[in-house]
């Protein structure tokens, strides 16, 4: 993330927008990006039409779309007065997730940022959709987010993308904490056959031998807080929000989805991070370059 030159944060003229580009301002006082551009769809079929029978002084599509303009240009300008960041306004017309797909293949942004409405029946379904489609990373801002990143928690698999992720929150914390969590469990007997406890006691001291190894192949600092989690019924997202509470963790960094992961976090743990209701940002990150081959291969490109 620190490398980031384009972001893309996708506002939809709701209240959100407001958190969504003070967070975004807040952000560009830890990484300078060189460009932001700030897009909005005006979604086409019934909801267009209402919105411009609310403005019968308009009479031409053009005016329609310099009115939005001028909105949205009033909400960004207030918080940014750096002019080393080039920021753009982008409108188009159609389905939102099909566009902020499509302008992300287009413009190849490092960086999406997108609100995360709490408690929207559905509202995972966008966010899942357009993780599948884009290569770049993308950042879920909700409606409390703090502007701090004094404690980052990156759930870790030991695999090569996590330990990326570890890297990048700590290189975003400027005297703060990260804290790595590995979450696993015993695996799983024929009843009524459980592990002993001794068993068990091996099985935690492969874990602890894999988080060693870990660290020193990935030359992950010793300030960085290990905790291991075992897991042992309900939700596994819920063993991270019970990190994020004990620690006041204020940013969650996530490595998308692997092929290679052996542990608990595997498949379709990343979705069930993104539907998670954690109430502070989630970033997930994307190896941008591998992820842009493997669409290209998926859609025949």
């Amino acid at each position: 993330m620190k490398d980031s030159k384009h972001w893309l944060a996708c506002l939809d003229l709701s209240n959100m927008d407001d958190v969504l580009i003070g967070y975004t301002a807040f952000l560009t006082s830890i990484v300078k990006p060189k460009t932001i551009t700030f897009f909005h769809t005006i979604e086409s079929g019934p909801t267009a039409l209402e919105i411009v029978e609310q403005f019968p002084e308009i009479d031409s599509e053009e005016e329609f779309l310099d009115l939005i303009r001028n909105e949205l240009h009033e909400k960004i300008s207030g918080h940014f007065d750096d002019e080393s960041i080039e920021i753009r306004i982008v409108i188009k017309q159609g389905k939102p997730t099909d566009q902020i797909i499509e302008l992300t293949n287009s413009l190849e942004p490092d960086l999406i940022l997108m609100g995360k409405k709490i408690g929207y029946a559905g509202e995972g379904v966008i966010p899942r959709r357009i993780l599948k489609y884009v290569s770049a990373s993308v950042l879920f801002i909700p409606e409390n987010s703090r502007y701090s990143l004094e404690n980052i928690l990156v759930p870790v698999d030991f695999s090569e993308q996590s330990a990326k992720a570890v890297q990048t929150a700590s290189s975003l914390v400027d005297g703060g904490h990260v804290t790595a969590q590995h979450i696993y469990r015993y695996r799983a007997q024929f009843f009524p056959y459980t592990l002993s406890d001794e068993e068990k006691r091996e099985v935690d001291k492969k874990i602890e031998k894999k988080m060693k190894s870990f660290q020193n192949e990935n030359g992950i600092s010793d300030s960085v807080n290990f905790v291991l989690t075992l897991h042992k019924k309900g939700k596994v997202a819920d063993e991270v929000y019970n990190q994020v509470v004990k620690d006041q963790v204020d940013f969650i960094i996530v490595s998308a989805k692997s092929k290679k992961i052996s542990s608990i976090i595997s498949h379709d743990f990343t979705d069930k991070m993104v539907d998670y209701a954690f109430g502070i940002p989630l970033l997930v990150q994307k190896n941008k370059e591998r992820h842009s081959k493997f669409l290209r291969a998926l859609l025949g490109d």
